[in-house]
């Protein structure tokens, strides 16, 4: 009786064993499955990160896509078909040589009106444009370019017209957390 006590105790166990490495098997072959394919998309598609600030232009909070890196720079706004009220993006350039300094923009590939406004280390508003899309096909050579008045450090781009509607003018003092962003930069 023992004996048979025992096999049963040790069928019991190996029972449980086997269903417990069946369910730790079946979660593994689940979050295994969901887990790759994630990780081929990091691979694949590197993970680029939008960080965004709220910045106070005239007592409107904007929030700002951060463009910090060279890529996130050279896109820009590329490709929006629209943008919102209190949407826009700010572009950082490094704390390094050549910066700050005189800076100019285009429309490249850009599909809407867009205000740029310029901003000098310090904060102050260098210069704005009202910039237009170009025609498509416009050939980069032909592109208008617009530049800063003088060395900046930083740039606003908003939806078309919103710098005017809401006063900004030249000289006005933008309140960015400067070191910060400035450690973002690459």
């Amino acid at each position: 009786m023992e004996i048979i006590f025992s096999i049963r105790k040790a069928l019991n166990r190996n029972l449980y064993v086997l269903l417990v490495l069946m369910g730790v098997f079946f979660l593994l072959t689940i979050t295994g499955c969901s887990g790759r394919e994630d990780s081929e998309d990091l691979i694949d598609e590197p993970a680029d990160e939008q960080v965004t600030e709220h910045v106070e232009l005239n007592g409107h909070i904007i929030e700002m896509e951060l463009a910090v890196t060279p890529e996130q720079r050279e896109r820009g706004l590329m490709g929006r078909e629209k943008l919102a009220e209190d949407e826009g993006m700010l572009f950082v350039m490094p704390d390094e040589d050549p910066f700050p300094t005189e800076l100019g923009f285009w429309m490249k590939d850009c599909l809407i009106p867009i205000d740029l406004i310029f901003i000098s280390r310090d904060g102050f508003i260098d210069s704005i444009h009202e910039m237009q899309p170009p025609e498509p096909g416009t050939p980069d050579d032909e592109l208008p370019v617009y530049y800063s008045n003088g060395p900046v450090q930083f740039a606003i781009e908003l939806r078309g017209g919103l710098a005017a509607e809401i006063g900004l003018n030249v000289g006005d003092m933008i309140d960015l957390r400067k070191d910060y962003l400035l450690q973002l930069a690459e």
